[in-house]
């Protein structure tokens, strides 16, 4: 009865909490500074104040990009607005391209995948890439600072 009631109330088996396990340890193994892991730990646990969260939580009036004005998203604010266009522009065409095509809405499943799909050099750059742009994002929005994603901060 309790291994029924566990699975009824969405807890994982003992093989989903090892494979959750090893994403977590593969996230917090990534050779980057510790705020950029604590960033993508946040974006896996969909806590990156982008403008749909925000709205979600009755905070902002809309949840348009303060950037664009497009839809805003966890995709939307680090893969598509034209800021992080800019930045992936700069980056090899096959890794932009890579990391684009994984489909997962769900910003850990996507995140698992590009962990899981690219070399640690890679993952290294893309990892370091995703922040600078959360960054520039950041200070754009709440600053008036815009900047390259990639320049000296």
């Amino acid at each position: 009865m309790l291994a029924h009631r566990k699975s009824l109330a969405g807890w994982a088996g003992a093989s989903d909490r090892q494979a959750v396990q090893k994403e977590w340890s593969m996230l917090w193994g990534i050779k980057v500074p510790t705020k950029v892991r604590v960033f993508l730990w946040r974006l896996a646990r969909c806590s990156l104040p982008s403008k749909d969260v925000l709205h979600h939580r009755n905070m902002p009036d809309s949840s348009a990009c303060s950037i664009c004005g497009a839809g805003d998203s966890w995709r939307h604010s680090l893969l598509e607005c034209n800021m992080a266009r800019c930045a992936w522009a700069l980056e090899k065409d096959d890794i932009t391209e890579h990391i684009c095509r994984i489909d997962d809405q769900d910003a850990k499943g996507w995140l698992a995948a590009v962990m899981k799909s690219l070399e640690h050099e890679d993952l290294v750059r893309v990892t370091m890439t995703l922040w600078a742009i959360w960054y520039a994002r950041r200070k754009a929005i709440h600053e008036d600072i815009y900047q390259s994603p990639l320049s000296d901060s």
